[in-house]
């Protein structure tokens, strides 16, 4: 009974802490977005260094605020190319920012929909996306936090 009720609570724990995209009732879009504690005075001139390393495009950015566009792909049944296209945004604070990922368009030989219009394959993009979002949260913060210039 003990093992059982660890399982449960470790399943808990991990869903709690999964990272996955949810509808923002102001804006009407699907986003992921969290906010880091760090204690870091140089943290806009390092995601903009990071923004062009990762080659996000449209980069803009003020004293508070970074954004850029960027893109994964997904291999649908072996062959087909599925581009998938999002608007990165940090938000910065003292001693902390905020990461916004929104604004995901599928991109195919077809045309461009966002998947707020993807109806009965909404579900299933989605699920796409939660899966890669580790991945991409990742490479976005692959800041070197503790680095002095040379």
């Amino acid at each position: 009974m003990k093992k059982l009720f660890l399982v449960i609570f470790c399943l808990a724990t991990v869903n709690i802490f999964a990272q996955k995209l949810s509808l923002n009732e102001s804006t009407n879009f699907y986003e992921f977005s969290k906010i880091v504690e760090v204690n870091d005075n140089q943290l806009n001139e390092k995601f903009k260094k990071r923004f062009k390393e990762i080659n996000l495009e449209n980069i803009q950015y003020d004293n508070t605020t970074l954004t850029g566009n960027g893109f994964t792909n997904h291999l649908v049944g072996g062959f087909a190319t599925v581009e998938i296209k999002y608007k990165v945004k940090i938000e910065l604070k003292e001693h902390k920012y905020k990461l916004t990922l929104t604004n995901f368009i599928l991109k195919d030989k077809n045309g461009s929909n966002p998947i707020e219009g993807m109806k009965s394959f909404k579900n299933k993009w989605i699920n796409i996306i939660d899966k890669k979002l580790p991945s991409i949260v990742e490479n976005i913060e692959k800041i070197n936090l503790n680095s002095d210039k040379w």
